[in-house]
């Protein structure tokens, strides 16, 4: 621990955000760029071949890309989109609509990629002597006419629902199947308006492009693809999305790659989550998630967490605060109480959170709320009850977001429910589970539910809780007799995207997320089971102390 330094106190330390995307006004934008730590994945994502920046929500896919969008790194520039629910929801419609196939989906977003990279040269690339020479001007032409067509009434009625409701009420009986008729023609018209739009917009766009010169290597990165819309279908979702996917390999393989005589390069990278990729079920997906991904993973051990980037991009919070040389791991056990109790707390961190950098700077948000007049955090970190119960509702935030992609917020909320039937435990067999899913599974009978596919069997609910983190299982090693505790956050890597839960093993509770699930409350039918409710919250208690998340990572 260092000692007569004039270490800023708690509140005079910039409160992080939990989304990078806040990081845009010009002071945010320095403080950023401090404190954010430079891996080996930031050069990776740079690679010409890196089609994929994949990751866990908060594991900072965004954050890399604001980075790089604020901070020029070598001969790269870089800029970040976010696709929106207003431009998934009008290529569904469409499709919806009867007037696009499956396959459309790439050719649509073909010319929509095409335009954001015309506009991001243009951005990045023009300066006062091309207004002299002109060398955009053909790329700026093409661009006013992708937008000037975009705008059309006739090629933007092609993106909106035809509704024939007004025509038939107003029309008589023997009219109808005439309207009706005149609908379907001018729907196939403005169809083949659209499509031959794209068409020919995407080849002025390649033209102009490819004749270029390019000084710096030119990225840009698309954000938004884990976000579903609640009101767009699961599987017409999945296809839009895997149709933006196709389109950047595309581009990417067979048009960006083939533009000869410039210096700098193109290139379209996709962010998105393991879980979303593993989903797509893409054309040769083991192969480009080997050669054209890079897989954000911070997850670290109690024995080497000193040396990791999870505890390297903790301490730079603090670190990069002060007005002296220190390194991240001073910084860290100065404001925890020193080395011995700043390991503590960060061992404490690493068994009750996903073990990404969100996760640690949300807690640094909490405890700084709780503790802005003292000049350190607490040494035991979740000792008081206002910061852990708020933790355990952003971690369930967490997950809730997460499962939002495959169903309603609604479907979430009863499926939550489940926990009430495990009778208040947090360690379970599988025929704990399965005795309490066939309970829920009663219940759940009268309820709303439109996901219902985690009703099939009591393997699929577990699959699903284990997949968004709520759920892990250990196993004993048989040459020490100690644990090994397995969560999906730790077992998912590039070379696993979609690790399978062992039922056979001995089922825990995600200890950050139980208080928020308020595991202590049982529900109804099963409050007569095994004393009275005083009697199951000792029993629950010494079994909770017994095998207490303290040991939870004891080996791994």
């Amino acid at each position: 621990m260092v000692i007569n330094k004039n270490w800023k106190s708690i509140l005079e330390l910039k409160e992080p955000f939990n989304d990078a995307i806040n990081y845009s006004s010009k002071d945010q934008k320095q403080f950023f760029s401090k404190v954010f730590l430079r891996t080996i994945d930031l050069e990776r994502c740079l690679l010409p071949t890196s089609y994929y920046l994949i990751g866990e929500k908060g594991s900072g896919k965004t954050a890399y890309a604001v980075y790089l969008e604020n901070n020029s790194v070598g001969n790269n520039q870089c800029k970040l989109t976010t696709m929106t629910e207003t431009q998934y929801k009008r290529f569904i419609a469409m499709k919806q609509d009867g007037r696009l196939a499956y396959s459309d989906y790439a050719n649509i977003w073909r010319s929509m990629l095409l335009l954001l990279v015309a506009q991001m040269i243009v951005q990045h690339s023009k300066g006062m002597f091309d207004l002299i020479t002109k060398r955009f001007s053909k790329i700026e032409k093409a661009i006013d006419k992708w937008n000037l067509n975009a705008l059309n009434p006739e090629i933007e009625s092609a993106f909106e629902l035809l509704s024939t409701q007004n025509a038939e009420l107003s029309t008589g009986v023997n009219d109808v199947a005439k309207v009706k008729m005149g609908v379907k023609e001018q729907t196939t018209d403005k169809t083949k308006k659209i499509k031959h739009h794209l068409l020919e917009t995407e080849h002025e766009l390649k033209d102009a492009i490819k004749n270029l010169k390019l000084g710096k290597n030119q990225t840009i990165f698309i954000d938004g693809l884990d976000y579903r819309p609640e009101g767009v279908p699961y599987n017409e979702y999945i296809e839009c999305v895997k149709g933006l996917s196709e389109a950047t390999w595309q581009l990417n393989t067979e048009f960006f790659n083939s533009i000869k005589d410039s210096k700098g390069r193109i290139k379209i990278t996709l962010l998105i989550r393991p879980d979303v990729f593993h989903k797509l079920n893409l054309y040769n997906s083991n192969s480009r998630l080997q050669d054209n991904s890079v897989f954000l993973n911070w997850t670290t051990t109690e024995k080497d967490f000193r040396g990791s980037d999870l505890l390297g991009v903790s301490g730079r919070y603090f670190s990069t605060q002060q007005t002296f040389p220190i390194t991240p791991y001073e910084a860290w056990s100065n404001y925890h109480g020193g080395e011995r109790h700043g390991d503590e707390t960060f061992k404490s961190l690493l068994r009750y959170t996903f073990q990404k950098p969100r996760d640690i700077l949300t807690y640094i948000r909490i405890a700084r709320r709780y503790h802005s007049d003292k000049t350190e955090f607490p040494k035991k970190p979740f000792s008081d009850a206002n910061i852990t119960r708020e933790f355990s509702d952003y971690l369930l935030g967490e997950v809730k977001n997460y499962a939002s992609f495959y169903m309603k917020q609604s479907d979430f909320g009863v499926y939550l429910k489940f926990f009430q039937y495990l009778n208040g435990k947090s360690i379970f067999s599988m025929q704990d589970f399965i005795q309490a899913f066939d309970k829920f599974k009663g219940w759940a009978s009268g309820e709303t539910i439109y996901a219902k596919e985690y009703l099939h069997d009591s393997e699929s609910l577990l699959q699903f809780f284990y997949d968004v983190n709520i759920i892990g299982y250990r196993e004993k090693m048989l040459e020490d007799g100690d644990n090994f505790y397995h969560w999906a956050y730790r077992e998912r890597t590039i070379n696993n995207i979609s690790p399978k839960i062992k039922g056979a093993a001995e089922l825990i509770l995600n200890p950050g997320i139980s208080k928020a699930l308020d595991i202590g409350k049982v529900a109804e039918e099963v409050k007569s089971q095994g004393g009275s409710p005083a009697t199951r919250k000792r029993r629950n208690r010494r079994r909770y102390n017994k095998y207490k998340p303290a040991n939870s990572m004891s080996k791994t």
